[in-house]
């Protein structure tokens, strides 16, 4: 007999071990009955045992989860995942204060949740007057895709920027590259305060450089801006812009300012105190 010809009598024999009789055994997970199939291995008839479609789904959704904790490892070394700060830390849907103008913005960040295996991979240009919510409905979309197993990295523009520029001293334990590679694998890129960046053309170069990558990787950002979508070509440059443009569906919040009216509310009430107080 040839070695190779032997080498495959003893997978037909490994394969047909302990299956010579009988045919099916219980799932583990659905107690169901899994027949045998008798199948033809080089002449030889023998039994093997097919998985149940739970335990086959089971133990994909056992390796997804153990390649996103890989590569979320991966993203946590290059650089700090989350960024959204203790005043956004417990940020969610149900803590939102829902004004005038907000609720389609609300909706909107609430199906992009729900559906984002599908609707998810599009971009959003989340943008409106400061103070308005914006940066919590980023953040509470942040929190329910970490909540799910996603890899989620929210950082505001500025700080970001900051960031990159300090890897250039030679002391700084990150690089440029680490940090892009990181902004480039993660599931959700949130970028906050897209257009409150000072301009120079080493902002624009490395804005486009973000932008491009998660587009030629077909990976989903989702940004917030005080700026509306006509004054962001000026600001961030037309190689970034017509990005954009293409990813990103802009989504109005149209809300007045929260700040705003909290200050004239606080002012309201210290102004109550001293006329009540006035004379004492």
């Amino acid at each position: 007999m040839k070695p190779i010809q032997g080498a495959f009598k003893q997978i037909a024999e490994i394969v047909g071990q302990n299956m010579t009789t009988s045919p099916y055994k219980l799932c583990s997970i659905c107690n169901q009955q899994v027949p045998a199939m008798e199948i033809d291995v080089l002449g030889t008839k023998r039994w093997v045992q097919p998985k149940c479609k739970c335990e086959v789904e089971a133990f994909d959704a056992e390796q997804k989860e153990f390649q996103n904790y890989q590569r979320e490892r991966e993203v946590r070394e290059l650089f700090a995942i989350s960024q959204v700060g203790d005043r956004y830390l417990q940020a969610d849907f149900s803590n939102f204060e829902v004004r005038a103008g907000s609720e389609n913005a609300y909706k909107i960040a609430q199906y992009y949740v729900d559906k984002f295996e599908t609707f998810g991979r599009e971009s959003i240009l989340l943008w409106g007057d400061p103070g308005n919510g914006k940066t919590h409905l980023a953040a509470a979309i942040h929190n329910a895709m970490r909540e799910k197993g996603l890899v989620v990295v929210f950082v505001s523009m500025p700080d970001l920027l900051s960031k990159i520029k300090a890897t250039f001293n030679r002391n700084n334990k990150e690089s440029e590259e680490q940090i892009l590679k990181a902004l480039s694998i993660c599931d959700l890129l949130i970028i906050d305060d897209l257009g409150a960046e000072k301009t120079s053309d080493w902002v624009e170069e490395t804005i486009f450089k973000i932008i491009d990558n998660r587009y030629r990787r077909n990976k989903p950002i989702l940004a917030t801006s005080n700026m509306s979508p006509k004054d962001l070509p000026e600001q961030l440059g037309k190689r970034s812009n017509d990005r954009i443009v293409e990813m990103m569906q802009p989504i109005e919040n149209k809300a007045t300012s929260y700040r705003r009216e909290h200050a004239k509310e606080r002012f309201g009430q210290f102004k109550a105190f001293l006329q009540e107080n006035e004379g004492a």
